[in-house]
């Protein structure tokens, strides 16, 4: 029997799979850190606990990780709008679309930092990802200028600002609120979901006036108005239900800065009254 000191411990070996995850979730890191441009092979293969060699002898260089990489990202927007497929065509589900691209831009800290590191850097995998993304909107928003198809309602055009001002709103918002709203709270997010559906009723609605006036009958003006005005009812509970949600929130905020106060006066540790008020109250 050997003496105990003449063992040596070993370290366990990893199959291709766990190492290949290892590298990416230490890419996952190190991107959400410092972006891709500074994420540097050193600083992940640390994260990774693995050799430089052994990321070498899968990719030639970080270029040809990230290539492999952001294909992970290459059809979210597809599955984003798959999701809605049932709803395509409608006001509703045109705002559904455009609502679940800032709520999920917000929570997809690597596809904002590939939005990023598309406008800042020009190069194939910046091209090819952008392109892409392109080729899977251009269905979708085709779709719609073929339903809604009049020469003063551009379908494309309006998308293209929306879809760039909920790009810039994320890309923007650790830096400073934007026109005095802060979407990292609940009630700016919300009022931008809001503004989103409202922005949305305003197109469709003018659609539907349109539409109106084309009705050849009686009977088919009918439909149509009733169809609106069911609509706008609710439109009018949903903002409700909306504007109570955010007086609600108001008043949670209210309670909480109340707590942490008098936990301040009694001497209670800043990082003990930020755990008691704050850890659970996240989004």
């Amino acid at each position: 029997m050997e003496p105990a000191n003449e063992v040596k411990t070993r370290r366990q070996r990893r199959s291709k799979a766990d190492i290949e995850e290892a590298i990416n979730k230490a890419a996952v890191a190190q991107i959400k850190k410092k972006g891709f441009s500074l994420a540097l092979v050193t600083d992940i293969v640390k994260r990774a606990k693995i050799e430089p060699i052994v990321f070498y002898n899968r990719y030639k260089n970080l270029d040809e990780f990230y290539d492999e990489f952001v294909k992970n990202y290459d059809y979210w927007l597809s599955d984003l709008v798959r999701d809605s497929m049932e709803e395509i065509g409608s006001e509703e589900g045109y705002s559904n679309i455009l609502e679940k691209l800032l709520t999920n831009l917000m929570q997809e800290e690597i596809m904002t930092e590939l939005l990023r590191w598309e406008i800042a850097e020009g190069n194939h995998i910046t091209e090819r990802t952008s392109r892409l993304r392109e080729l899977h909107a251009i269905e979708l928003i085709n779709s719609y200028s073929e339903l809604y198809h009049r020469e003063n309602f551009d379908i494309p055009a309006i998308t293209a600002i929306l879809v760039a001002g909920i790009y810039y709103l994320v890309l923007h918002k650790d830096r400073s609120t934007f026109a005095g709203i802060d979407i990292n709270t609940i009630p700016g997010k919300r009022r931008m979901l809001r503004a989103i559906r409202n922005i949305s009723s305003l197109m469709f609605r003018e659609e539907e006036n349109l539409r109106l006036a084309d009705a050849s009958g009686d009977e088919d003006v009918e439909t149509y108005r009733r169809n609106y005005e069911a609509a706008c009812r609710e439109r009018v509970e949903s903002d409700f239900r909306d504007h109570v949600e955010d007086l609600m929130e108001a008043r949670r905020i209210a309670d909480r800065q109340r707590i942490a106060e008098n936990m301040r006066a009694q001497g209670i540790p800043e990082d003990v009254i930020e755990q008691c008020v704050n850890g659970n109250h996240d989004e």
